[in-house]
């Protein structure tokens, strides 16, 4: 069995990545803040702050599990058994759960969409991708794919030197401006309708936030200050140029009223908010490197280390917490949106972490929350 040491600052990360993404679901609520429903500046500003969130988790799984400490197996079974059973289980949860609105069908329409009953329909899609019943587990796909990638670059990752590993990470940083240069140019570099494979599909994608992880723990060699100074001066600078990225694709859409916006629309949104784009990559590395050197109070981890091992198992609980709890609590706190959709999202993260940690209790827990 794999045996990590614990690192403070992992599980800081750890933690604030989980809290970030109830922060981003939770804000879901709050969208159509704005004046007649459109969308609201807070729910702007917040949902720029949770860009990181995705990122970090796969940045945390680059740093502390490469170079493998095991042989290819022994890896595959211990991810198996701590995140593909656990998703496997909460996505049936997720299709059978009541829920307080009626279950539609969610994520990219196939040939089965709308043809059979929804909760038929949400069962046979989870070995295939996400649905409306379990929207929120779209990236662990991505995730078991780079865990069966992980033992195929083990090796370079623990020989590479610091300027091999730079040389990728620089390819990989030209492939995070590919969101914007495609708004000009749909397909690029001997992309077609034959081929959606570019020159640079090996060096793109999540894989740039392992390397990045990797990069990062073992190369800052930067003083407390100095890390904290440049963390906090990569947050900033990517955080405005995603939020004022967010208003330019929101002034773009035909109505700016949330309930009128259409799939199309919503895609048009999200350009500057995408997870690959090179202003969330530099405030996810600004965070990574704040809290690389900030040194918190010892009671303080003890707390971070607490949350953070049963961080995803309050993945897994969460939206069905957000789906009960926000329309309660929406209708029943009256601060301004912002401060609202914050306190909704400290609940829904408390309630999880109780909810989980009764679990834990339960004997062979960890394949229920990892």
């Amino acid at each position: 069995m794999e045996q990590r040491e614990r690192i403070d600052y992992l599980d800081t990360l750890r933690v604030i990545a989980c809290f970030l993404v109830v922060l981003c679901h939770a804000g879901d609520n709050y969208a159509a803040s704005g004046p007649n429903g459109t969308f609201g500046e807070a729910w702007s500003q917040l949902i720029t702050l949770t860009r990181p969130c995705v990122p970090l988790f796969i940045l945390l799984s680059g740093t502390l599990l490469l170079p493998l400490k095991n042989d290819t197996g022994t890896f595959l079974k211990r991810r198996f058994t701590r995140v593909v059973i656990p998703v496997l289980i909460w996505s049936i949860l997720y299709v059978v759960m009541p829920i307080p609105a009626e279950v539609v069908f969610g994520g990219p329409p196939n040939a089965f969409t709308g043809e059979m009953d929804p909760l038929v329909y949400n069962a046979m899609m989870i070995p295939i991708n996400f649905t409306a019943s379990n929207v929120h587990f779209w990236f662990i796909y991505s995730i078991i794919g780079i865990y069966l990638f992980m033992p195929i670059i083990s090796p370079w990752v623990e020989k590479a030197s610091k300027n091999e590993i730079l040389g990728f990470l620089a390819i990989w940083g030209v492939t995070l401006f590919f969101p914007y240069i495609r708004l000009w140019f749909p397909q690029i570099h001997g992309e077609c309708t034959w081929n959606s494979f570019g020159m640079l599909v090996y060096f793109s994608g999540y894989l740039g936030y392992i390397i990045l992880g990797i990069y990062l723990h073992r190369y800052n060699k930067l003083k407390p200050m100095g890390s904290c100074a440049l963390g906090a001066a990569l947050f900033v600078i990517g955080g405005y140029l995603t939020y004022e990225g967010l208003w330019f694709d929101i002034g773009r859409l035909n109505s700016q009223v949330v309930s009128e916006v259409n799939s199309a629309g919503w895609v048009d949104i999200e350009s500057s908010i995408n997870f690959l784009t090179i202003n969330v990559a530099m405030m996810t590395a600004g965070v990574f490197i704040f809290f690389q050197k900030l040194q918190l109070p010892e009671g303080m981890n003890k707390i971070m280390s607490e949350l953070s091992k049963l961080s995803f198992g309050i993945f897994l609980v969460h939206y069905i917490l957000c789906l009960w709890i926000s329309d309660q609590l929406v209708s029943r706190l009256t601060f301004s949106p912002g401060v609202s959709e914050v306190l909704v999202a400290i609940i829904i993260f408390v309630a999880s972490y109780i909810v989980v940690k009764l679990l834990s209790l339960l004997p062979k827990s960890k394949y229920l929350i990892g």
